[in-house]
């Protein structure tokens, strides 16, 4: 077979036509062409052109692993392999250890993007007794069944939650309970504390409590990190709010060696106002 070889791209387009003038590949103008050869050779054919012009591509190596991978990509898709590069990661967490679960949780929270401090955010509002929140990402509902040993004395529950990871966790949970059942915001504080220290995929658990003002009321603020199944540190912010037989739970979670996502969270928290 005779070729034609481009000098922009390398490419060898298959020389069977008396109007081949522009690469196959990248659509730049080949260095001849037949109707340009033949002003110079009137005499000339196009077998003539083919024998002179002509080349014939050095047969490249073969490489066994390199043909696989490349049907393999070709079978799979982009889908496919994505999957393989998952499946891969998961076998050096099991076979790493520590540093296989750190190269795995590096891309389940990355770091945020800078841009949310600088974009418009969408404010959501939640719930019979409106919470108002403003974030960077979407909130859905993310309703779930409570424990027996909770449902027995709520009324009313709401869940929201962002849908996809993105470096970063909120969830708005609010409660309403029923008459005769004490919601002390102490014991609010206290029990979402528990609840970390009782969860077994967290370890290391550091954090404080300041009671600041917000949205007119007293509010319980918990700051702080953990380790999260011993492969990343993970920072978070618990902020609760009580009035009356009602309470709200705000929780954020984003990697604790993120400054951008400290700072984003803190935009969060000021923009939570209660109705």
């Amino acid at each position: 077979m005779i070729y034609l070889k481009c000098k922009s791209c390398g490419h060898y387009n298959e020389l069977k036509s008396e109007f081949l003038t522009f690469c196959a590949e990248c659509g730049k103008k080949l260095p001849t062409n037949y109707a340009e050869w033949k002003l110079k050779r009137p005499e000339g054919s196009f077998e003539d052109f083919q024998r002179e012009k002509g080349v014939k591509p050095k047969k490249a190596r073969t490489n066994p692993v390199g043909e696989l991978q490349q049907k393999y990509l070709k079978w799979a898709g982009r889908r496919g392999a994505i999957i393989t590069v998952i499946l891969v990661i998961g076998l050096a967490a099991v076979a790493g250890g520590y540093i296989g679960k750190r190269v795995v949780f590096n891309l389940i929270y990355p770091k945020i993007n800078r841009s949310w401090l600088y974009s418009s955010w969408e404010t959501a509002k939640i719930g019979r007794q409106t919470i108002e929140i403003s974030t960077p990402m979407h909130l859905g509902v993310n309703d779930k069944p409570l424990a027996p040993e909770v449902a027995q004395f709520v009324e009313y529950a709401k869940s929201y939650r962002n849908r996809v990871e993105e470096g970063m966790q909120v969830e708005v949970n609010m409660y309403s309970f029923r008459p005769n059942v004490s919601n002390d915001l102490e014991i609010a504080g206290a029990a979402t504390a528990s609840e970390m220290k009782k969860n077994q995929e967290i370890s290391e658990l550091q954090y404080k409590t300041d009671t600041i003002m917000q949205s007119g009321m007293t509010a319980l603020l918990q700051e702080g990190s953990f380790n999260y199944k011993s492969g990343i540190r993970l920072a978070f912010c618990n902020l609760l709010l009580v009035d009356g037989p009602h309470r709200w739970e705000i929780a954020i979670r984003y990697r604790e060696d993120d400054t951008t996502a400290a700072a984003t969270a803190r935009r969060i928290i000021k923009s939570i106002h209660v109705k």
